[in-house]
């Protein structure tokens, strides 16, 4: 099977393409709002290795949470791919790569407005859903987790500033990491991933910034002004 993975969740992308479980390309970048341009001379180089005439199975897309429009400009791509290459296309939350292999964890990371993402995962799958907390209750969500290591995306030196303290800070989501996990889920799971919308994750609706006058309260000069 040839799969080729996107990671652009965060600053710090990553694309893998493999074939029969053997590593073909991978790379990585630092971007910042500029993930519509960045993406796609990655693709181009790994759509080289792979070769004209070799077809794709399957577009793997780190679907957040994270980056508003790293994640959807990776899906939109993904999806222009695919249809060139009659592949199919599977959205996976960006933190399964970051828990795949413990068996289990917790991983936080900052949603804005005062609110913080938090998951707890078990066996590499997300237990219930992801939710938005309050900065002291996922203090407290922190201090009184014991199951396993406890991880973020944030710097230690930003969660020490809030009073966070967490195992291991500072992490990216990886395509190499989405890839390892979808390899180590059951033939059902994928199954079902495979059947769900290729959508982005968003642990709370899109912040939509008011303006301050209607355009019809707008004092616009009159033409003597003008002249």
């Amino acid at each position: 099977m040839n799969i080729l993975a996107l990671e652009t969740s965060t600053p710090h992308a990553s694309l893998v393409l493999e074939s029969g479980n053997v590593l073909l390309f991978e790379t990585d970048w630092e971007t910042a709002r500029n993930h519509d341009t960045s993406i796609f001379p990655a693709l181009r180089d790994a759509l080289n290795v792979l070769g004209q005439g070799v077809a794709l199975d399957l577009v793997l897309v780190g679907a957040g949470p994270g980056s508003y429009g790293g994640v959807r400009v990776a899906l939109a791509a993904a999806e222009g791919i695919a249809l060139v290459h009659g592949a199919r296309v599977v959205a996976l939350n960006s933190w399964l790569s970051l828990a795949w292999g413990e068996d289990e964890c917790c991983i936080v990371s900052d949603a804005r407005r005062g609110g913080w993402a938090f998951g707890h995962f078990r066996h590499g799958m997300l237990e219930d859903e992801l939710r938005v907390l309050s900065r002291q209750d996922v203090q407290a969500a922190l201090v009184a987790y014991s199951a396993g290591p406890s991880l973020s995306i944030e710097s230690a030196d930003s969660l020490r500033e809030k009073g966070m303290t967490v195992d291991y800070a500072g992490l990216s989501p990886t395509a190499s990491g989405l890839v390892a996990a979808w390899h180590g889920l059951s033939a059902a799971r994928q199954q079902e991933l495979a059947a769900k919308p290729a959508e982005p994750i968003y642990v709370r609706p899109p912040h939509i910034t008011q303006m301050g006058k209607r355009p019809w309260e707008v004092n616009f000069p009159s033409e003597r002004q003008i002249n």
